[in-house]
């Protein structure tokens, strides 16, 4: 019954990851169906790439594909390729999107690493503060011990996670002794 229980676990996480995958895929999908829709007519330039393979190829007709390519650091879609005279042909579009993209992604990693931002605050020391405040009590305790002629204030920092369950009674971080 465990095999069973555990097999049908695992097989349900793999079906979540395949099917993460295909909606994300199908999302990058329509974000370039839609780039492509809104850039006008003027803007479209078919690229034309002529690439000679390594041996005789066949002829073949034209076959849709859907890929990117990226040279000289410009990425362009191919949507056709057809075999002809031994040269394979690649009918391309710019695809300025994925450069839009690209470039706003590097200025972020740059950002980040060389801290160019000085007038902003930075997300790890941001992130540092949040977790601090959130996870890291900061109780003070004012314990004021009297002697006859002098009062002593002392300020002590407590961390009592549990401290609903231990009212009445003062904790430590350390472990108790060990009984011998």
């Amino acid at each position: 019954m465990k095999r069973i229980a555990s097999l049908f676990l695992i097989v349900t996480l793999f079906y979540n990851v395949l099917g993460f995958y295909i909606m994300f895929a199908e999302q990058q999908q329509q974000v370039w169906v839609n780039a492509m829709e809104k850039t006008d007519n003027a803007n479209f330039e078919i690229i034309e790439i002529k690439i000679n393979p390594y041996a005789y190829v066949v002829d073949s007709g034209f076959e849709e594909v859907n890929e990117d390519l990226v040279i000289e650091n410009k990425t362009y879609h191919v949507f056709k390729k057809r075999i002809l005279n031994n040269v394979l042909k690649l009918y391309c579009l710019k695809n300025s999107h994925r450069e839009v993209l690209s470039n706003d992604l590097k200025k972020i990693v740059d950002s980040q690493i060389f801290d160019t931002d000085s007038n902003k605050e930075n997300p790890s020391k941001k992130l540092i503060k949040s977790f601090i405040q959130d996870y890291i009590p900061n109780d003070t305790i004012n314990l004021v011990s009297t002697t006859t002629k002098l009062v002593f204030p002392v300020t002590l920092n407590s961390y009592s996670p549990k401290e609903d369950l231990l009212s009445g009674y003062f904790t430590t971080n350390y472990p108790p002794p060990n009984m011998v």
